[in-house]
């Protein structure tokens, strides 16, 4: 079943002295999201997404091997690329740019990792099973204690990330203030210790990032009780900032534990986005709670 929101507002149309048109218009503000499929029952933890040439790769966040899943459309796995000398802990988002693919091994549920580290690997070995990566390490400068025993209960998880101009930007995963702090740095091999460049009041879990021709960052995550949402971030002078937030849960029609967004392609003037969901199970006062893991797809341009 396909629930949907359209936003749709009225666009006025110059015309000339004779009173004709002008030409085109511009494409209609449109806010719509759709379940498309369930994914692969391998993909119960799908943690991150990206396109390349018109194709979802996916992946989970389960320590190993890095394993990248070519998604079909339909939430079936075509192909599965196993990096054997890659090897990841909590493997949480994914980029890519022009030249590389970015594998983001920032998960931190305890908030005590030291280790926190990107791989980056050239795009023209994306089927390379033998690639070698580059990589690159960073510590949040402002993080003093790593002592925490306790999971969920840190401001130093993090699960998205975005590539843009040869800059990281990482952003965290609030466990306490429902916050995100962002974090910049080159995306050159080394160690960095990094200070946040900015703090959004997003109110909500960030678990993935994803950019658009347009130079915006759109962001994934749920609040505490699994109400899924997005948010649009643009750049003022290199630094992230909020410019819309919308809760989706209602246009699905229930929770969902979203975790990773990509860009895939523009249709008709509207970017369209899909988007994974992480399976969940609660039981709650005695009755089981299950959402699945699911693909959907989302276009906006509002």
């Amino acid at each position: 079943m396909i629930y949907r929101l359209l936003l749709v507002l009225l666009l006025v149309a110059s015309c000339d002295s004779n009173g004709n048109s002008n030409g085109d218009k511009e494409p209609e503000p449109v806010f719509e999201i759709k379940s498309i499929a369930p994914l692969d029952s391998s993909l119960t933890e799908s943690s991150g997404v990206i396109t390349i040439d018109e194709k979802l790769y996916t992946h989970s966040d389960m320590a190993g091997l890095a394993d990248l899943l070519e998604l079909n459309t339909d939430g079936s796995i075509a192909n599965t690329i196993t990096y054997s000398n890659i090897r990841v802990k909590d493997w949480e988002d994914t980029a890519v740019d022009d030249k590389f693919i970015y594998i983001a091994d920032i998960g931190n549920n305890l908030g005590n990792r030291t280790d926190l580290r990107i791989f980056k690997v050239a795009l023209s070995n994306l089927i390379n099973t033998n690639a070698t990566a580059e990589t690159i390490s960073f510590s949040f400068s402002n993080q003093t204690d790593f002592g925490n025993s306790q999971y969920n209960q840190t401001s130093y998880d993090a699960e998205a990330m975005v590539v843009i101009n040869g800059q990281i930007y990482i952003f965290t995963k609030d466990w306490l203030q429902l916050n995100t702090q962002v974090y910049q740095f080159e995306n050159v091999e080394g160690t960095y210790p990094v200070a946040p460049i900015n703090s959004l009041n997003i109110g909500g879990l960030v678990t993935g990032a994803t950019t658009n021709p347009n130079g915006e960052i759109i962001l994934c995550g749920y609040s505490p009780t699994l109400a899924p949402f997005v948010a649009r971030l643009v750049l003022k002078d290199g630094v992230p900032t909020v410019d819309r937030k919308v809760d989706i849960s209602g246009m699905l029609g229930s929770g969902s534990q979203i975790e990773g967004i990509a860009y895939f392609k523009t249709v008709d003037g509207v970017p369209v986005y899909y988007l994974t969901s992480e399976k969940f199970t609660r039981t709650i006062a005695g009755q089981q709670i299950e959402f699945p893991a699911a693909l959907y797809e989302l276009r906006w341009n509002d």
